[in-house]
């Protein structure tokens, strides 16, 4: 065993240490999103009374700590209405992959009741969610996260916030609903009486900064890996340092360092890392990287990441500079990929058209040159075909996520621009892509590139 590129320690993770720079993980304490979690507990704070509480809308970017937020305020909530014997009962509930309002309504039966009463009507399913709040009673507050996923379908986001109103639950069920979405209009398309009946209160999380980014960095690291400690200041100007402590796996270490020392964790000023696994540019390098793109803390948790896995595979015990730029590199290409594969039918329509005019050695790729092709593979795969500047915008989209790049050339047709186009990404990773796409499965890009590139040479 003493070849096996496999091994049951780091010199660069702490025993225990990656899981803190896991997507998984939710830390209990967020110092950047303090003004965020007070507003959140002021929603709140009439369930601590015996009360429901207020409908709330979350809303932000992707990895701004919403879910964590409303993770760690309700988890306060619990501690305190268990210690007071308030009858309170919060619950988290994925929407993704759920679009409609049917579908939902089952998944909460099955959750709250244990039971899911699929394939009966609407307002069955529904008779067996009020059954279901009666039987728990008491405080009922939901968290439906990617709210978004039901798009305009919001019967059930209409009937919950009113099950009181509306004697559908008992005097003493008090359901309220917590809304989390990263799309910031999604509210704005629904009906105005759901909207109004869901959201009292409605809470933005804006994106981190580079400042926030590196102090969120630098307390992971402090557990993520070896060997790393974080140095604070006191208000007085003294320096000191944080370990944490990792023994009982447990997020409140940090916490606890600074109870041991009889020092206030909000009147402190987090100064640096120090480390002897991390060069001192990783960190701000990381932060810098997602503070230009999303401001995602979850982003720059993943530069980290990686950097260090690369770093340990290359046989370092140091992670440095060139680790993180490889590491953006890295994780770059993979949102371009999940990117492409979260494109709806007409947005891979038009991918596939760009790619197969690459194949075929096209340059200029102009837009009535993929609408060609795009007519063509949307009769194919018996898809609907757009007008011409309607698939355009799918261009332009396309170029937004960086999967393709739209360049303004000097003059367009009447009322209009005119774009070339060309693909930022490898054809055969486009390829492998689209045919993982069952409706693309019939489509050969070699084949369809020839017969394109045969045809312009008959013409010319």
């Amino acid at each position: 065993m003493d070849s096996s590129p496999y091994s049951t320690t780091s010199d660069i993770f702490a025993v225990g240490g990656e899981d803190y720079l896991k997507e998984g993980h939710t830390p209990t304490t967020l110092p950047e999103r303090q003004e965020e979690i007070l507003k959140l507990r002021r929603s709140l704070k009439p369930a601590a009374r015996g009360a429901g509480a207020e409908n709330t809308f979350l809303s932000g970017k992707a990895g701004q700590g919403k879910t964590a937020a409303a993770k760690a305020e309700l988890a306060e909530l619990k501690a305190f209405a268990d210690a007071q014997n308030l009858d309170l009962t919060s619950m988290f509930f994925s929407c993704e992959g759920i679009t409609s309002s049917y579908t939902l309504a089952c998944g909460l039966c099955e959750e709250l009741g244990g039971e899911n009463p699929n394939g009966h009507p609407m307002q069955k399913v529904l008779d067996h969610l009020w059954d279901a709040m009666n039987d728990i009673g008491g405080t009922i507050i939901i968290v439906l996260d990617e709210i978004d996923n039901l798009g305009t379908d919001d019967k059930i986001l209409y009937s919950l916030p009113r099950a009181r109103d509306k004697d559908y639950v008992n005097d003493d069920v008090y359901p309220s609903i917590i809304g989390i979405s990263n799309d910031l209009q999604w509210r704005d398309n629904l009906d105005p009486a759901a909207k109004d009946s869901l959201y009292d209160d409605s809470i933005f999380f804006p994106p981190y900064d580079a400042h926030e980014l590196r102090d969120i960095l630098s307390r992971r690291a402090s557990k993520a890996f070896r060997d790393t400690s974080l140095v604070y200041e006191t208000p007085a100007g003294e320096e000191f340092e944080i370990s944490a402590n990792l023994d009982d796996n447990d997020d409140n270490s940090l916490a606890d360092s600074f109870e041991a020392i009889d020092a206030d964790r909000s009147e402190c000023t987090l100064l640096r890392i120090h480390s002897n696994v991390l060069s001192e540019d990783v960190i701000p390098l990381c932060a810098a990287y997602a503070a230009q793109d999303k401001g995602s803390a979850r982003q720059a948790i993943k530069y980290l990441r990686k950097a260090a896995a690369i770093a340990e595979s290359e046989g370092d015990s140091r992670v440095g500079e060139e680790h993180v730029r490889t590491a953006q590199g890295e994780a770059e290409r993979e949102l371009i990929i999940e990117g492409m594969e979260q494109l709806t039918t007409q947005g891979h329509l038009a991918l596939a058209a760009v790619t197969i005019l690459e194949l075929g050695s096209h340059s200029e790729i102009r837009t009535r040159d993929v609408y060609d092709i795009y007519k063509s593979l949307s009769d194919h795969i018996d898809a609907d075909r757009l007008a011409q500047r309607r698939m355009r915008d799918h261009l332009i989209e396309l170029d937004m996520l960086s999967i393709i790049r739209a360049r303004k050339s000097a003059s367009g047709s009447v009322g209009g621009e005119a774009y070339t186009f060309e693909l930022r990404v490898e054809p055969s990773t486009a390829i492998d892509v689209l045919e993982a796409v069952s409706r693309f499965e019939s489509v050969d890009f070699d084949d369809l590139a020839k017969e394109w590139l045969n045809e312009q040479q008959t013409l010319g």
